[in-house]
């Protein structure tokens, strides 16, 4: 009978440590963010496809930083997928040496994931 108390009284307890566990934003979602890299192509004028260009993304801010929790690298056409995010604020900026060494970057875009269900599409144009 003892056992059984503190077996329940350690189940209580856990559940309501679990249950007031606030997420922050980062890797422990299930939220996506996608889009395509281009870049200005200063020989043709048109916006490329940026292969292997590197997405990165800083968690709980808005604003520009340096420091970057994670990077990602497009595919040949462009395009990246950043998986497991929870909702919250993001920073992302991209880069892109081109063929000829000329490299490409942006400023880079603050985001904040709200809506669990809704599609994030993010495209960026490098310059």
């Amino acid at each position: 009978m003892k056992t059984f108390k503190i077996i329940t009284m350690m189940l209580a307890i856990s559940l309501v440590s679990f249950t007031s566990c606030k997420k922050d934003a980062g890797m422990i979602g299930k939220k996506e963010i996608t889009g395509t890299v281009t870049y200005k192509n200063g020989a043709t004028g048109t916006n490329d496809a940026a292969a292997n260009a590197l997405i990165h993304i800083a968690f709980g801010t808005k604003d520009a930083t340096t420091t970057y929790d994670q990077t990602v690298a497009s595919g040949t056409d462009g395009k990246y997928l950043i998986k497991g995010l929870a909702k919250g604020d993001y920073f992302i900026t991209a880069e892109y040496t081109d063929g000829n060494g000329v490299y490409y970057t942006t400023a880079g875009y603050s985001l904040t994931i709200g809506d669990p269900k809704a599609a994030l599409t993010l495209d960026i144009t490098l310059q």
